[in-house]
């Protein structure tokens, strides 16, 4: 579930200390030009003329700040301050006598250069103050977010093992440092079962979410609850925990020993089995809302017969949503053709040509998540 980024969320993150420190830095910076304005001013202005070129000096930088960190509707600031620029430069042309002696204009040009001093050493003083505000804060957040990352490692590992008849490999890229997808196996007395879910969003929350998750997911397996049961407990729980416009969805299949597989689908893409054998492919179509939409939703189970040779497929739509330069979609027949046509292959093999398919496609927007089971 894609993420957007954009040069506006810097701004919205400040604090309006942050902001105010910033933007006292900006403005009495660019006010010396006020100051260098009236040295090639002919004559010699009033000094509070001068005053007003620095003000709207000042003006015209922070209006060019705000519409590259904040808004283009600050473009508009921009006309205004450049127009009462030119207009006030028009009026003072040849209006103002010149000193009176040598001595006076070097006076003047003297207190030019210590006004122009204690400005840019202002605009220092006040950028080093927003550096180390928003220094000191950066560091909080990124040592927080190195915590939240090391822990999605650990919930989310790749995958890369064989259980009895089946063999999964998986993995999960982040499309930021944290990401929303989960990827699990669970061993248990009542069989194999892998997972794929996706929370909306990204980020800390996603991430957050999609742990909570995966432990309620490895509780209630343990007592071999079936995968429909399991939805509609997760489905609660969500409703009950997570943000307003915050869902998940879940793929999931319980392997048997016998080749029997139970599955259920909840807002995910389809799950795809692609036959050993003849390389026909059944598609798995989701039937039920994700998790968290409504409290008293209800979840099935679907179980089906796999033979030796036959892989699953589940991923998320981080792969088959990648737009090209011309924002046309991957979609799911690239990976169905690689999948067939290589299903004797090794699952790495195969996983990695998927991925390279993707990779090709288009750049990475959201979470991507893969994973092959076969039965043997």
């Amino acid at each position: 579930m894609a993420r957007t980024t954009s040069r506006s969320e810097f701004w919205a993150r400040l604090s309006p200390k942050a902001r105010l420190l910033l933007s006292i830095g900006i403005f009495t910076t660019f006010a010396t030009i006020g100051i260098f304005h009236d040295s090639w001013t002919p004559g010699a202005p009033p000094w509070y003329w001068v005053a007003v070129q620095c003000v709207i000096a000042g003006s015209i930088s922070l209006s060019w700040a705000y519409t590259f960190l904040w808004s283009r509707k600050f473009i508009a600031s921009i006309v205004i301050t450049c127009t009462a620029s030119a207009v006030l430069g028009y009026w003072t042309s040849d209006t103002f006598p010149n000193p009176a002696t040598p001595q006076a204009w070097f006076a003047r040009a003297a207190w030019g250069a210590l006004v122009c001093m204690v400005l840019v050493a202002t605009g220092y003083i006040f950028f080093v103050k927003f550096i180390s505000t928003e220094g000191a804060e950066q560091l909080r957040l990124r040592t927080e977010i190195d915590l939240a990352r090391g822990i999605h490692e650990v919930l989310v590992p790749p995958v890369d093992a064989t259980h009895g008849r089946l063999e999964v490999f998986g993995r999960s890229i982040a499309s930021s440092e944290v990401g929303g997808d989960l990827m699990d196996v669970y061993v248990g007395d009542h069989g194999v079962i892998v997972t794929v879910a996706d929370v909306s969003g990204h980020g800390v929350a996603a991430g957050t979410l999609m742990g909570m998750i995966k432990s309620v997911t490895r509780v209630k397996l343990m007592d071999g609850t079936k995968l429909g049961a399991l939805a509609g407990d997760l489905n609660r729980v969500l409703f009950q925990v997570k943000g307003k416009e915050m869902f998940a969805t879940l793929s999931a299949l319980r392997f048997h020993s016998d080749g029997e597989v139970e599955l259920t689908v909840a807002g995910h893409l389809p799950l795809f089995h692609i036959r050993g054998q003849s390389g026909d492919v059944d598609v798995h179509e989701n039937e039920h809302l994700p998790l968290g939409i409504l409290e008293d939703a209800t979840f099935s189970t679907r179980t089906l017969r796999s033979e030796p040779g036959d892989i699953f497929v589940l991923i998320t739509d981080g792969l088959t949503e990648v737009e090209n330069t011309k924002g046309e979609e991957l979609g799911w027949d690239p990976i169905r053709a690689i999948v067939t046509s290589r299903r004797t292959h090794p699952l790495s093999e195969i996983h990695a040509e998927i991925m390279r398919a993707v990779q090709s496609h288009g750049p990475q927007a959201d979470d991507q998540t893969l994973v092959l089971a076969r039965f043997t």
